[in-house]
């Protein structure tokens, strides 16, 4: 049986352009907590940035992985946090030197600011939308103050987005960097070796549940690590092509709510004792 379920929150629970979790989805999540089953949003994003997304549902984010996991959440209690080097976000910073299409921002999740480190004022407001839309403004270098999370917005495509990626792995390999979502070229980064896939067996285990009773969601590279760590992962049909073929289950579109009807699945099915019927072959 599912004991528990991790689910991606943009493209996967949650339609883009949108960004707001349904009442039915709510319901759903409502319905698994009830049968006994915990739910918890795995996200890049912050926490600041998950309230308005489920209506300021407290019940919905009592559990959460934000951050990539890097801030993890229980009963409403910060548990466990991975923080990110400050002095290799710097460097960072200095490898995007010279390039005008890449810039480093870095997100206090504590008060909502967002900073891009070396960015024009006028640069900034020219891309405000959609590269710079929450950012706070600019500053000079990446400041004395601890943060859990970071990601370069590179102005232009998802080539352009692999060729910085590949400049930052190379001097910076005490991170990794992953995409998080689909419409733009968007680079998170993380501490190397910490994911939402160590994350999510970090939570099951502190919660008394073993992998093969997490269900997890997803549609995007930020996903795989729980695809690779759960064998009941599943992903949405707008998912990326490497994201459908790493996962072990399919459902239909984000946008027809499908993660919702799979979380209404699990808890009539963790009711009766059995496997939900979409991971029956």
């Amino acid at each position: 049986m599912i004991k528990l379920i991790l689910s991606d929150l943009d493209n996967t629970l949650a339609w883009a352009g949108e960004h707001i979790v349904t009442p039915h989805a709510r319901a759903a999540i409502h319905a698994a907590q009830a049968a006994g089953v915990h739910f918890a949003p795995a996200t890049g994003r912050a926490p600041s940035a998950l309230g308005w997304m489920f209506d300021d549902d407290e019940a919905c984010l009592a559990t959460v992985l934000a951050d990539n996991g890097q801030l993890i959440y229980v009963d409403g209690k910060l548990v466990h946090e991975v923080p990110l080097d400050l002095e290799v976000l710097r460097r960072c910073a200095r490898t995007l030197d010279g390039m005008d299409d890449a810039w480093l921002v870095v997100d206090y999740v504590d008060t909502g600011e967002q900073y891009a480190v070396g960015a024009p004022v006028d640069y900034l407001e020219k891309h405000r939308a959609p590269y710079f839309f929450a950012v706070t403004g600019s500053v000079d270098e990446v400041p004395d103050r601890p943060t859990v999370k970071a990601n370069v917005r590179v102005v232009g495509d998802f080539e352009r987005g692999h060729e910085v990626r590949a400049a930052l792995k190379d001097a910076c390999p005490e991170f990794d960097f992953v995409f998080p979502i689909q419409e733009r070229p968007h680079i998170d980064i993380l501490p190397a070796g910490w994911d939402k896939g160590v994350a999510g067996e970090w939570l099951a285990r502190n919660l008394g549940i073993t992998n093969d009773e997490v269900c997890c969601f997803g549609d995007a590279e930020n996903d795989l690590p729980l695809f690779t760590r759960f064998k009941n992962s599943v992903a949405v049909a707008n998912a990326t092509p490497v994201a459908a073929k790493a996962a072990h289950w399919h459902i239909g579109r984000a946008d027809e709510d499908a993660v919702a009807d799979a979380i209404l699945d699990i808890a009539r099915s963790t009711q009766a004792g059995k496997m939900p019927s979409f991971m029956r072959d």
